[in-house]
């Protein structure tokens, strides 16, 4: 007859007695690779979306920190990724896979269930499982790369208006980008945010003058 106060047998009583519908499958977490194909010079990453809903991050956020990395136009296009250039499966694989080391995965504890905070200007990841919280790393080169001229969605850049359109547009110059700002003055200097970007051409609505 089994002694009560066994280890064992506790255990066993207390796994019976356990809710089943509460006991969750703590399997490692693992990021879907990128599904692609090529359309001419164009890469499309066909499960964009799916890998966004993983990551658990704002759609835009990833997308601008990878089209940087890359140094590479782009756009979302439905649940997919449309790069405006060929990349390798490899190179994709590199840059997602950076992107979730600095931006998702806890410094502490390893587990992806976090979220982005500021603290002052510094963006922190902080853990919900350990309560951690670790600054986001910058790369080093990364400011050299955005000298380079690449621009995103979403970006906000001081522009000088250098001439005026044939429909009234404000024209502004960033590298190889020429920038549509509409409602401004020739030798006016604004602060813009990126609307649309197709090629090298770039629609920017004014932020502050």
């Amino acid at each position: 007859m089994p002694d009560d106060n066994d280890y064992e047998a506790l255990l066993g009583r207390a796994w019976e007695a356990m809710p089943k519908d509460e006991i969750k499958d703590h399997q490692r977490w693992s990021l879907p690779p990128p599904d692609i194909m090529y359309e001419g010079r164009n890469t499309v990453v066909k499960n964009f979306q799916e890998i966004v809903d993983s990551i658990r991050r704002e759609p835009e956020h990833i997308l601008g920190q990878i089209l940087r990395e890359l140094g590479s136009a782009g756009s979302r296009d439905g649940r997919r990724l449309i790069l405006k250039s060929q990349v390798s499966k490899d190179k994709l694989d590199e840059k997602i896979e950076d992107y979730v080391n600095r931006y998702v995965i806890c410094g502490e504890c390893g587990k992806p269930d976090t979220h982005l905070i500021k603290e002052g200007r510094t963006q922190v990841v902080e853990c919900m499982a350990c309560g951690a919280k670790r600054p986001v790393k910058v790369k080093k080169g990364l400011k050299a790369q955005d000298k380079k001229g690449v621009v995103i969605i979403g970006d906000e850049l001081e522009v000088m208006i250098q001439d005026v359109g044939k429909q009234g547009d404000g024209l502004a110059k960033r590298g190889k980008f020429v920038i549509y700002v509409p409602g401004v003055a020739k030798g006016q200097k604004c602060k813009i945010k990126v609307e649309k970007v197709s090629g090298n051409i770039v629609i920017g609505k004014v932020v502050t003058v």
